[in-house]
């Protein structure tokens, strides 16, 4: 009998933690973290990140140069995209592909025709 109020004890034990742990995700979810912020960069870590952003931007740029002279030369789309893949950066040598501007924000993809973009408006 022992046995028998031991395991409801401990069942009660464990409804309660489990449901004391429910209440304590309900009221934590019904309010935004205030542990995690974004901030701008700032110091080297900014210094850094506008070297890349504007390396990149340089990319766009030269691939809006291809891509205009490709198609003024009757070039598909696919045709640019394979060439652009190809091809490397004058200054840097990085390639000249998708990659080469991932870090710059969505909007400015855009301009570059990248399908993943959302589109300008």
């Amino acid at each position: 009998m022992s046995a028998r109020r031991h395991d409801t004890g401990r069942r009660r034990f464990l409804t309660g933690i489990a449901g004391g742990a429910g209440a304590v995700a309900l009221l934590a979810g019904a309010r935004p973290a205030a542990a995690f912020t974004v901030e701008p960069a700032s110091g080297a870590a900014g210094a850094v990140l506008d070297g890349v952003l504007a390396e990149q931007r340089r990319h766009l740029a030269f691939r809006a140069e291809v891509r205009a002279e490709m198609v003024a030369q009757g070039a598909t789309p696919d045709h640019i995209e394979q060439a652009l893949a190809l091809m490397d950066c004058p200054l840097c040598g990085a390639r000249l592909d998708g990659a080469s501007i991932s870090a710059l924000p969505a909007g400015e993809r855009a301009v570059d025709g990248d399908p993943d973009a959302p589109a300008r408006g």
